[in-house]
């Protein structure tokens, strides 16, 4: 996965031009094309304005080039194919598209150099400026024309594609530019109309771009808006939106007073739940809950920013309503804007998140996640020979070896799945009785490679919750341990592990005293059920489905051994029971100090799955 390592900020340049024409005559107006706006049409715009391929690696720098760059005297900016400035301009198209902007930008062909000379000197500084040091041997006339492009361009250094590159500035949340979120406001820029690209590769192999931002080729009467938000009002995937990315309204200045801005403040709420979150001027954690209005001209010159905390990630079909207050028309009366934005998923992709084994011969069925688009999936395998996939996510192992597959891996948290391919083991098989629901499991990602093994041995405490926290993130398609994140540092003195400590401090498992873990001692069925509940509850947190309260409220008739069952997990075992997270052992027997076995878990787990997707 690609990581975007900086982007810094763009000069501010002059106002637009005033001028006002009455709504009737405008020919595009912002709000009505988002009130327009269907899944399917987004679908439709999507599969014209997709990259030209997928993944993140398709601009090597051995094949971009009409004209190769130099990095060293006698110096070369190079020219790059037209079709991939073209595909850098159907990412601009896209984002402007979703935000309910005129999505009919062009290349702008005559700054091609410009953009180009303005990589090639952060390439050669191997420094990423928008006024960067003239390099050595440089002659004055290409210094120029190159500082002309980085001082008007949004920049990029790491990523390898425009395509992504746009979609960086499109989140621009990091602590650096979530104050002003101005390559975002750039691009949303109603007058922009043409934008040109430029890359070039650093000695070390690093690329250095930049996106032409100031265009304002547009007649600002073409366009009518109140706003213009990032997510927008309406639909909107959330592929191209993350949990952590800063919501943007840039006001139209000409209808709202961007001087009166002290009072002003943000109402978001979570409808599937209530959640609500109110912003003002004291939310001013870059790295967390955060609020700012800013009235600097990058596009629009006024813009509302706040970014909820304790966000996950979004359901399919989850809706926020935010409503801004405190605002001042340019006559003076008081005014509020609301509006409602509803995440759903765009693409299908593979459900399985972490790598798995299949067994020469082996067919598989990969669960999809389930996105609105239905149609022309992208499937790909780094070696057919050994592992073939059709579009609906059929694999089939053909030879030993290893292969990497993947369907519509457009965006950097869609992921591919590493296939290992070994001999069918005589001596190693899972029980007749559980293999059925073991490939369910495995066909939803549920049973990680590393994991695959040892069907009738005792799990684990270690694997188990290592194999609970995976199977959550599969199961709510969420990137739940955030390493950075203190949740992460081990409380226990026995056992340093980010995924244990983040499923402690979570509720998931407790220790076997207060600071000590017990990694490698088994567990009983009981205290997998207490776990099971622990993880179903989470679950329920995150997706907002059923409660604990309800599934308690569900009658159960006592097993015979009931007196055997701990008083601590006695409740949960009945309510992982109701659940059908897991069933007794015949004879209307629970054995709550049975052992837990690794086959039983896939299958307690594949139960988990298949509960809460029900």
């Amino acid at each position: 996965m690609l990581r975007r390592v900086s982007i810094i900020f763009l000069f501010v340049i002059t106002g637009l031009a005033a001028g006002v024409k009455s709504a009737e005559a405008y020919d595009f107006n912002v709000q009505s094309s988002n009130a327009s706006k269907t899944k399917e049409a987004i679908v439709e715009q999507w599969l014209k304005y997709r990259p030209m391929e997928s993944g993140g690696y398709y601009m090597d720098a051995k094949k971009i080039y009409v004209q190769a760059p130099n990095v060293e005297a006698p110096y070369a900016a190079g020219s790059i194919k037209k079709e991939y400035i073209e595909d850098g301009v159907s990412a601009v198209n896209f984002v402007r598209y979703l935000a309910g902007l005129p999505n009919d930008i062009e290349p702008d062909w005559s700054l091609q150099e410009q953009e180009q000379i303005g990589a090639m000197i952060n390439a050669v500084n191997n420094r990423m400026s928008h006024s960067p040091s003239k390099p050595e041997g440089m002659s004055e006339g290409m210094y120029k024309l190159g500082v002309k492009g980085t001082g008007s361009s949004n920049l990029f250094w790491g990523s390898p594609t425009f395509y992504r590159n746009v979609l960086g500035y499109m989140s621009d949340s990091d602590s650096s530019n979530i104050d002003r979120v101005g390559h975002r406001r750039w691009i949303l820029n109603p007058r922009m109309k043409k934008t040109m690209f430029g890359m070039v590769y650093s000695k070390p192999g690093t690329p250095h771009s930049a996106m032409y931002a100031f265009n304002k080729d547009r007649s600002q009467n073409e366009v009518q808006y109140d706003y213009v938000s990032w997510p927008s009002a309406g639909y909107f995937p959330k592929e191209v939106f993350a949990s952590r990315d800063a919501w943007s309204v840039s006001l139209n200045d000409e209808k709202y007073d961007n001087e009166r801005t002290d009072q002003i403040a943000v109402e978001l709420t979570r409808t599937r739940d209530g959640k609500q979150w109110t912003f003002d001027k004291k939310d001013t954690n870059k790295d967390g809950k955060y609020f700012n209005v800013q009235t600097s001209n990058y596009g629009i010159p006024f813009a509302v920013i706040f970014r909820p905390d304790g966000i996950y990630g979004f359901n399919n079909d989850e809706k926020f309503d935010v409503r801004i207050t405190g605002l001042y028309k340019v006559n003076g009366e008081s005014a509020e804007i609301h509006f409602s934005t509803t995440f759903f998923t765009l693409e299908s992709t593979l459900a399985p998140r972490n790598s798995i084994k299949m067994f020469v011969g082996d067919k598989l069925k990969l669960r999809l996640t389930n996105g609105a688009q239905s149609i022309k999936n992208i499937c790909t395998s780094s070696d057919a020979s050994k592992v073939r996939i059709d579009e609906s996510g059929n694999v089939q192992a053909l030879a030993e070896g290893t292969a990497t597959i993947s369907i519509n891996s457009y965006f950097e948290d869609a992921g591919s799945l590493t296939i290992h391919v070994v001999k069918p083991d005589s001596s190693e098989k899972v029980s007749k009785w559980a293999y059925p629901d073991y490939m369910k499991a495995k066909s939803n990602g549920l049973v990680v490679e590393w994991h695959d093994h040892d069907y009738q041995g005792f799990v684990t405490r270690a694997d188990f919750t290592t194999m609970a926290v995976l199977a959550l993130e599969t199961i709510t398609e969420r990137t739940l341990v955030n390493f950075d994140d203190a949740d992460t540092k081990s409380p226990f003195k026995d056992y340093e592990d980010s995924t244990v400590a983040w499923a402690s401090h979570h509720d998931i498992i407790k220790g076997t005293s207060e600071n000590l873990f017990s990694p490698y001692q088994t567990l009983t069925r009981e205290e997998a059920a207490v776990l099971l509940m622990n993880m179903y509850n989470k679950a329920v947190e995150i997706n907002g489905s059923e409660s604990e309260g309800a599934v308690a409220s569900k009658a159960q008739e006592a097993f015979s051994d009931d007196s055997q069952i701990s008083a601590w997990a006695k409740n949960k075992v009945y309510q992982a029971v109701n659940l059908s997270l897991l069933n007794g052992t015949g004879k209307n027997r629970f054995e709550p100090q049975g052992k837990l076995t690794y086959e039983q878990t896939y299958i307690m787990l594949e139960k988990l799955y298949e509960r809460i997707n029900e």
